[in-house]
């Protein structure tokens, strides 16, 4: 029995648990749930697509000057205008110098040509007398001395320095007022009523032009590829309508001012640090002070963002750079909508959109949302159907 007993046992157990594995109840039957990635998408639509560079700069006036004396003299009246912040036009009177000693001058100018054109009278009558007595004693070819012509040409150029002494007379008791040189904006003054300005070239102030502003803008080798800037004389000479155009905008919100204006001229250097080249692009009226309807002014100084209206491209696809992958790669959705991976031509691209131009079919939807794990065909569920 004591050999018998574990045998027993152990038949014993192995028929109890073969009677269980064989009446344990059957599991339910269920489907192998699939598990979708939700997503964002767009449809592909090509259409007629402009070209835009982006850039940024600094307004400035495109006139600038410092207004300066061309004669000396104690500043006698100064313009109520004549200040900091004031607008002026072109030729107006914004200083006046004490013109005493050069209104005497000028009386003595004309006194001197008044003088010389009588001299030159005299002489004049004094040859024809000396040709007329050499004919009565027979003398018909005289000399140039006889016929007084060295003391006629004398006369004549005493005329003519007198004349050029009095016009220098005229304008610099013209220059006894002091103008603005072209219409713009008063940006600081130096001098006021009682001083004296001592020769030419005293600075007294300094002045921005209004009617137009300048924008330097710095472009890169790629950006110049998408562009047909002004470069030639003939380009630069062209009407302003004629040239490419540029948007700059100010602020940012509520605060935002936006201009529309071109690019005037390419820089013909590049910057040796930078490697980039200058644009300059203008537009008018920066103060908005001669519309009609005032738009709200960029004062210079101020910076703005540019978009310069490049290429127009005849069919291409603009496409947010979310859906960028790697350096030419976007997703597709198939029509079982499952995400393959597709290899395009990309012809620009910057920080928030990019233009296809093959590699893609209109109808086709592009996944928008970056994934951190990407599997060819991993099924994905459509939540955004946008355009």
């Amino acid at each position: 029995m004591k050999v018998l007993l574990p045998f027993l046992v152990l038949i014993v157990a192995g028929a109890t648990t073969a009677t269980a594995i064989f009446l344990r109840p059957k599991p339910e039957s269920r489907e192998p749930i699939v598990t979708t990635t939700p997503i964002q998408a767009m449809v592909a639509d090509s259409r007629p697509t402009q070209l835009i560079v982006h850039s940024q700069g600094t307004v400035m006036p495109d006139k600038e000057a410092t207004i300066a004396t061309e004669v000396s003299g104690l500043v006698i009246d100064v313009s109520p205008r004549f200040e900091t912040g004031f607008f002026v036009e072109e030729g107006e009177v914004l200083l006046r110098l004490d013109p005493t000693n050069f209104e005497a001058a000028f009386s003595e100018a004309r006194a001197n040509l008044l003088s010389a054109e009588t001299a030159l009278i005299q002489a004049e009558a004094d040859a024809e007398q000396a040709i007329e007595d050499l004919r009565q004693v027979g003398i018909e070819n005289p000399s140039a001395l006889a016929r007084r012509e060295p003391q006629l040409e004398q006369a004549r150029l005493l005329v003519d320095s007198a004349q050029a002494a009095l016009d220098l007379a005229a304008m610099n008791l013209e220059r006894t007022q002091i103008k603005a040189p072209f219409a713009g904006q008063i940006i600081e003054t130096l001098v006021d009523k009682g001083d004296v300005l001592a020769g030419t070239g005293a600075e007294v102030g300094r002045i921005f032009g209004t009617n137009e502003a300048e924008v330097r803008l710095f472009l890169s080798r790629d950006d110049l590829t998408h562009l047909k800037l002004p470069a030639t004389p003939s380009a630069i000479n062209a009407a302003p309508e004629e040239k490419p155009k540029v948007t700059l905008t100010a602020g940012e919100g509520n605060n935002l001012v936006e201009r529309t204006g071109w690019i005037d001229r390419l820089e013909g250097n590049t910057d040796s640090v930078t490697r980039l080249r200058g644009a300059v692009a203008r537009f008018e009226d920066p103060l908005a002070i001669h519309e009609n309807e005032p738009e709200a002014p960029i004062a210079f100084g101020s910076f703005v963002r540019a978009k310069i209206h490049g290429d127009v491209l005849p069919s291409a696809f603009r496409i947010p750079i979310v859906a960028l992958v790697g350096e030419d790669k976007i997703r597709i959705i198939d029509s079982e909508n499952r995400l393959q991976e597709r290899t395009v031509t990309i012809r620009k691209r910057n920080g928030t959109d990019m233009v296809i131009t093959a590699g893609l079919k209109d109808g086709e939807l592009i996944c928008l949302t970056p994934l951190g794990a990407f599997v060819p065909g991993m099924p994905v569920r459509i939540e955004d159907n946008g355009s």
